[in-house]
């Protein structure tokens, strides 16, 4: 049994050492190709022969990476802890306080989980234009600061399984609905509703087409599209070390940011609540 426990495992190894290697490869070839001169891109093997800055120089010179990056932290930031928050008290609402059409105003909530973005971004344009929203920062800020449905939701399911007996315990001790939250629910959520908050984050500072169609005024782009243009203008003489140079600047802090908050994500998934 000890033989072929040990057959399975090192099977197991192989496989998933190779998937890993396939998953990998394209962003080791980007990351080596960026460094790589023009013409040597597809002359030489994986690592490059001459070791080419000048990518990354480039980039520099030409768009104003350092605000595109204080742009994107202003936009996934401040937003994201304010409607993380904001999400955990309307998951406390719907999973704990009874009210008058608490059902039926959840169930439009999941409904509005179904509506594709591309089917709403031209009326929220309109609302955001007759507004006088379009040059400023706002319309990537303020729709981030009421919360998020999908983390209402799962926020939602994890407190239904807190027990009503600290609740009411709350209640003895003279605490009103926001003190419950704040002092009993939000420590015991803490850990789900940041891995939650952290991939928000992730999505909000990958995030291209808002902001295209959102933000008018060059000086509030986000890097996301202030290196597409970067791109789209070496993409036409095809200079591909230069699409990677702006692709790695891109990724990289992301990884950076899931590899750091990487256990919390994981144990999101599984926190299950408390027992009685």
């Amino acid at each position: 049994m000890k033989k072929k426990k040990l057959i399975a495992d090192v099977l197991i190894f192989i496989l998933l050492s190779l998937t890993a290697i396939i998953m990998l490869y394209p962003f080791i070839w980007m990351i080596f190709t960026s460094f790589k001169p023009k013409l040597h891109v597809y002359l030489t093997g994986l690592l490059p022969e001459v070791w080419d800055f000048s990518s990354y120089v480039q980039i520099w010179k030409e768009i104003p990476l350092l605000r595109g990056f204080l742009n994107t932290l202003l936009y996934s930031i401040p937003p994201v802890l304010i409607g993380t928050f904001v999400s955990g008290a309307a998951a406390f609402s719907f999973a704990k306080i009874r009210f008058k059409g608490r059902d039926m105003l959840f169930l439009m909530l999941l409904i509005g989980l179904m509506i594709p973005f591309p089917s709403i971004m031209i009326p929220q344009f309109v609302m955001f234009s007759r507004m006088g929203l379009l040059m400023g920062p706002w319309t990537l800020i303020l729709p981030k600061l009421f919360g998020n449905i999908a983390m209402i939701f799962f926020m939602r399911q994890i407190i239904i399984g807190i027990p009503d007996s600290l609740i009411d315990a709350a209640k003895i001790d003279g605490c009103n609905y926001f003190e419950t939250y704040v002092r009993v629910i939000l420590p015991v959520i803490a850990p789900a509703l940041s891995a939650h908050g952290i991939l928000w984050f992730i999505a909000a500072w990958n995030d291209y087409l808002a902001p295209t169609i959102f933000v008018k005024n060059p000086i509030w782009q986000p890097v996301t599209v202030m290196i597409a243009k970067f791109n789209e203008q070496y993409a036409i003489n095809t200079h591909v070390p230069r699409i990677m140079a702006g692709s790695v600047l891109l990724v990289l802090p992301v990884l950076v940011i899931y590899g750091i908050f990487q256990r919390f994500i994981i144990g999101s998934f599984m926190f299950s609540g408390m027992k009685e």
